[in-house]
């Protein structure tokens, strides 16, 4: 049984538990397949163009089965506005990768545009390069294993 949200109307078939779901003010039409008792839900849903709804409605349900109702994310879990900044740099860095654009291409743009005029001397020592070096690692690091990571499949 689920804890918290009132249940509208259930259906037991075998090995399946249609419910819907009273909660927040909302009915959630549920098909739990294979259900079996005590066991972690898993949210499955097609990636179509209702994609990014149903991955709205999805997390709506799941912050009512937590009990946390309308409750925002805990503060520490939002990036804050440098955080968000140095992410959006990061991603930017990335399609500039993508697009085979040069080390210093990639700092005029993000950082500073006269560096696409500094000398060859002027450029090797630079702040800029440096900098750009450490995104470039830390942005393919992330975009290559910290995301699987942070979702649990590495």
């Amino acid at each position: 049984m689920v804890d918290g949200p009132e249940i509208a109307a259930e259906l037991l078939s075998y090995r399946d538990w249609h419910v819907v779901l009273l909660a927040g003010g909302r009915r959630y039409r549920l098909l739990i397949r294979r259900c079996r008792a005590n066991e972690r839900l898993a949210y499955l849903t097609p990636a179509d163009g209702q994609a990014g709804l149903r991955a709205s409605l999805i997390m709506a349900l799941h912050r009512e089965l937590l009990d946390t109702g309308g409750a925002r994310p805990a503060p520490d879990s939002v990036p804050g506005a440098t955080e968000h900044w140095r992410l959006v740099q990061w991603l930017r860095l990335l399609d500039a990768i993508a697009e085979g654009a040069s080390a210093r291409d990639m700092a005029a743009a993000l950082l500073l545009a006269e560096a696409r005029h500094y000398s060859a001397a002027e450029w090797d020592a630079s702040s800029e390069r440096r900098r750009i070096a450490r995104w470039q690692r830390a942005a393919v690091a992330m975009r290559d294993g910290g995301f699987n990571a942070l979702l649990g499949a590495a």
